[in-house]
């Protein structure tokens, strides 16, 4: 019997622990020291806002306005910044719902920064919750915002950060409601 209960006590935390690298952004990560900063164009001079909450629901709820005014235009939401092995998956996967935004995930191979990010863009729809796969195949290299290779060779074992945005020059109010951001 001891042996049963020690090895259903070895799946479980196994599979936990699985489940656990693959899930990047929730609620449960908002609130531990994981949670994600918020990195908006003020870096730069920019006029942006942009802040997070958790729902009833247990969804994060991230808003605010983008401003073009002085070289702005992004808000975003950035992991911490650390070792992430991507390499035994095969991209990312969201569940979103927005008001029709242009949404980035983006994710960059230093700690510092260098202006250069591999990113991929998706579209939300107007208060419809969708489920988004984006495979690393689908993301491009760009240097401060302008596309510089389509077929970059991501060094998936060196990521160092990664992070949801809203930009290209869309201006205004915007409101997602992100229920998690994971790996497949």
């Amino acid at each position: 019997m001891i042996l049963f209960f020690s090895v259903f006590y070895v799946m479980v935390l196994n599979l936990w622990s699985q489940t656990d690298d693959k899930l990047l952004l929730n609620a449960a990560v908002m609130q531990s020291s994981d949670a994600w900063r918020i990195v908006n164009d003020g870096v730069m001079g920019g006029l942006s806002n942009s802040a997070f909450e958790l729902n009833k629901a247990e969804n994060i709820v991230f808003s605010g306005t983008i401003s073009l005014k002085n070289n702005g235009g992004f808000v975003s939401l950035r992991s911490p910044i650390k070792n992430y092995n991507l390499k035994n998956y095969s991209g990312f996967v969201i569940s979103i719902k927005g008001d029709g935004e242009k949404c980035s995930i983006s994710m960059k191979e230093t700690s510092y920064f260098t202006g250069l990010f591999y990113t991929s863009s998706f579209r939300t729809e107007k208060n419809k919750w969708l489920t988004i796969k984006i495979p690393f195949e689908n993301f491009s290299l760009y240097s401060y915002g302008n596309e510089k290779d389509s077929n970059p060779n991501i060094p998936l074992d060196n990521i160092k950060e990664i992070s949801f945005l809203l930009g290209d020059k869309q201006e205004g109010s915007f409101k997602v409601e992100i229920e998690y951001i994971k790996l497949y």
